[in-house]
């Protein structure tokens, strides 16, 4: 297998477990908070927001450009 199919396939893989919990959290409301205020919730501060800009910068440095 090479690398970028392995890379292709970690893609599609995180795609379809993202849709998944997007769909638990539709059905199951009682049992999983939506993904929106999941992450209301954890950039709650100032200091998680920074981080999750770069952290989402370094993904996209990493994975994303090309």
């Amino acid at each position: 297998m090479s690398d970028r199919v392995l890379v292709i396939v970690g893609f599609v893989l995180v795609l379809v477990v993202t849709l998944g919990v997007v769909v638990v959290t539709h059905v199951r409301r009682d049992l999983v908070a939506p993904v929106g205020e999941t992450i209301a919730y954890l950039t709650c501060t100032r200091v998680a927001r920074i981080a999750a800009v770069l952290v989402w910068a370094w993904v996209g440095w990493h994975f994303l450009a090309r």
